[in-house]
């Protein structure tokens, strides 16, 4: 009698073959890590969690949003509702945004959200409108609003937060700016503000406000001190007189601060790239001026965090033995082909002691998700401090980590890390004969050790002499 056969030995083999070398090749793709990675080779294991202490602090750190309220003026924009390399936020990517913050930073937490500078959208120069400034700042912080309902946020003034682009405001657009800011920051009760707050933000747009009783947030006007401001006479005044405050603030505090601002003290990330030119964002006199405060307050800031150059970014310096980290954080905006991110900063509170414990950095695949016409989804790497093994951020702990790597001088040393490919090394004279720079991707220390292999340093730096 013969037998029944189901299904023949070769078909069978054959297809599971035909399996197997599609599951090898879908595990060696991960593992090899393309240069354009996808989502599913993301590392979204336990090394990206956030696991928040019971009395840690949380702050959301959110910059460049540059919101297009007409995203149609923006060639291909339409065609997406969370918007497309090349052009500013949508509106559908702002909420999206805020929407995935919410689940990071869960309201029975102490958190607060941190806005690092320009709200508003990209203009022309030479058709810039003041109205739609305005505009796009507004609507941003009523989404705030809407999703933080009674969170505080504290905001700083970008370079495209202004009347017209770079140039210093009078009075009449910071009280406009005023109308949106204070409402934000001092929602939920949980901060108070010096009893000078209006008068100095309307003078200036900088403030200082207590947050809880744990910690000062200074946020800076930066504008004021911008190497793009053409004109130098009003800025002089200005400039002056908010490193004055800045000083008087800072010998009046008691604990431990937090200082945020737009445009950071470091050299332009966004020269360096697109214009292959290393210059100091800021003015070099406001430079070395905001330095030597810093050194002589230094004990009393908890972490410095800028925007401005849509990348994930962190400077460390050493000068007349003080050790100074600045942490630059990337856009939500999509403009110059970044996938849109935003961070997270833990804030350790152990008494009277404030530490910054760890940074946390989520972004989306926008060209991905948009391609496949699904709702975009936020992923992290492992966080700032599991990368370089440090328990805190701490501008000594991270110099000790880099300075191998680092120029051994009297002068500033500085090392550099970003979202890209490794880059090339650049010198500033006027600031120091010998600096160091690696352009690699998302704080990843074997993309260090390839950027030093690759110039054949041999575990040393490159000296470059002016």
């Amino acid at each position: 009698e013969p037998k029944t056969q189901c299904c023949t030995p070769t078909r069978f083999t054959i297809s599971t073959l035909a399996g197997l070398v599609c599951l090898l090749t879908a595990v060696l793709f991960c593992l090899i890590r393309w240069p354009i990675r996808r989502p599913w080779c993301d590392n979204t294991g336990r090394e990206g969690v956030m696991e928040p202490g019971p009395q840690d602090t949380l702050l959301g750190l959110i910059s460049d949003i540059h919101l297009n309220l007409h995203p149609e003026e923006c060639v291909g924009q339409s065609s997406s509702e969370y918007g497309v390399f090349g052009c500013d936020s949508t509106l559908g990517l702002l909420n999206l945004t805020l929407k995935d913050m919410v689940t990071k930073l869960p309201g029975s937490k102490s958190r607060v959200l941190v806005m690092l500078g320009d709200a508003a959208q990209h203009q022309p120069a030479d058709t810039w409108d003041y109205k739609v400034t305005l505009d796009s700042i507004s609507s941003v912080f009523k989404q705030f609003q809407h999703h933080f309902p009674s969170t505080p946020v504290f905001p700083t003034v970008g370079n495209n937060d202004l009347p017209a682009h770079n140039t210093v405001p009078d009075i009449s657009w910071y009280t406009s700016l005023l109308k949106m800011f204070e409402p934000a920051i001092t929602r939920g009760h949980k901060v108070t503000l010096p009893d000078n707050f209006r008068e100095i933000f309307m003078y200036g747009g900088y403030y200082s406000a207590l947050f809880a009783d744990k910690f000062t947030v200074i946020s800076l006007n930066t504008n004021l001190f911008s190497a793009s401001v053409q004109d130098r006479s009003s800025q002089r005044e200005y400039a002056v007189s908010h490193l004055q405050w800045l000083s008087d603030t800072l010998d009046a505090v008691k604990g431990r601060v937090v200082i945020i601002g737009h445009i950071p003290p470091t050299l332009s990330l966004y020269a360096l790239y697109h214009n292959k030119v290393a210059k100091v964002s800021w003015r070099l006199e406001y430079f070395e001026n905001f330095r030597e405060i810093y050194r002589r307050h230094h004990e009393k800031v908890i972490a410095m965090l800028f925007g401005h150059e849509h990348q994930d970014t962190f400077v460390v310096e050493r000068n007349s033995g003080v050790d100074m980290a600045t942490y630059t954080f990337p856009s939500v905006s999509p403009i110059y082909s970044g996938q849109p991110s935003y961070g997270i900063a833990v804030i350790q509170n152990h008494g009277n002691d404030r530490k910054l414990k760890d940074i946390f950095t989520y972004h989306t695949w926008l060209d991905y998700y948009t391609r496949l016409r699904i709702e975009p989804k936020f992923l992290t790497y492992r966080s700032f401090g599991q990368i370089f093994r440090l328990n805190e951020l701490t501008p000594e702990g991270l110099f000790n980590k880099t300075k191998n790597i680092v120029e051994e001088s009297d002068g500033m040393r500085s090392f550099m890390a970003v979202k890209g490919k490794v880059y090339q090394e650049r010198a500033v004279p006027m600031i120091s004969p010998h600096l160091y720079y690696c352009y690699t991707t998302n704080f990843n220390i074997a993309a260090f050790v390839q950027c030093i292999e690759s110039f054949g340093y041999d575990g040393k730096p490159y000296i470059v002499n002016s």
